[in-house]
């Protein structure tokens, strides 16, 4: 997992059941120190940390799942790698008719992000979406993903 852009640690469940660890880094979102968190899959095992953090998120870190802004406000986003080898990058929703108007903004940091309102997340509704993702690496049936096309 990564922390504002840096290697924090690895996600696992020694202190606490997982579900539990997630909700509480992302119960340390403020938009100001800790504004952003996310989470990718990568073995765990000696030989593949041994290398070193860069070398682990070089090789494992193109597809992540991501917060971003306050616990009680944040923007869930997903990058992955496609069936033809590109990846894309997707903003996760409520289930909801992406075809409705963007009426929302999500900040974080100096970056001001228009959003479905059902795009929008309390740290309480986000954990679930990220202990899904890392036992499966995707988002779970039921919430929709809208592609941006420019990232």
């Amino acid at each position: 997992m990564k922390t504002n852009g840096s290697v924090s640690s690895v996600l696992n469940d020694t202190f606490r059941p997982l579900l539990d660890q997630v909700r509480l880094c992302l119960g340390l979102l403020d938009n100001d120190d800790q504004f952003a968190w996310l989470v990718f899959a990568a073995p765990i095992d000696d030989r593949t940390w041994r290398a070193g953090p860069q070398s682990v998120i070089d090789e494992y870190g193109g597809s992540y799942l991501q917060a971003g802004g306050t616990a009680e406000k944040m923007s869930v986003e997903l990058r992955r790698r496609e069936d033809d080898g590109e990846y894309r990058f997707y903003i996760v929703g409520r289930d909801h008719d992406l075809a409705e108007p963007i009426t929302e903004m999500i900040d974080v940091q100096v970056a001001h992000e228009p959003r479905h309102p059902a795009e929008l997340f309390t740290a309480d509704q986000a954990a679930p979406v990220f202990l899904h993702y890392v036992e499966h690496q995707t988002v779970p049936v039921g919430y929709t993903l809208r592609l941006i096309a420019d990232v």
